[in-house]
């Protein structure tokens, strides 16, 4: 399937975006979802190359920026939450939980120090 209307892939964005980050997910799989993280990232890197295409730099550069992950976004609670209840994070080790927090962002980016805390996130009481 190849979509590079912009208007469908904004549209999909925002779909998978309202189902990984809402606060009260309807189907608590998604946000834990890999083949979503990727998709969703697929269609992020598809909107900024076609708004490069369509000879719209600022349109696409304002979409690149947005790619990182915003601490103070309300999603960055639903992040948190979703690590929180995540019942095997004790389990894993922390390579694969660096993993499972990218899987949990993405389409966003977190960066270094949002790792770090994200790692912690589990461990308050």
């Amino acid at each position: 399937m190849e979509i590079n209307k912009d208007s469908d892939l904004m549209a999909l964005h925002r779909a998978i975006v309202e189902a990984k980050f809402s606060e009260q997910p309807q189907d608590k799989c998604i946000p834990y979802s890999e083949i979503l993280a990727n998709l969703s990232s697929k269609i992020f890197d598809n909107i900024i190359e076609t708004l490069n295409v369509q000879n719209e730099p600022e349109q696409a550069e304002h979409w690149a920026s947005c790619r990182y992950l915003d601490s103070d976004w309300v999603g960055y609670d639903n992040i948190k939450k979703r690590i929180k209840e995540t019942d095997v994070w004790a389990e894993l080790s922390e390579k694969e939980k660096v993993e499972l927090i990218n899987i949990i962002c993405a389409p966003f980016k977190p960066n270094t120090e949002q790792v770090s805390e994200l790692l912690m996130c589990n461990n308050e009481t």
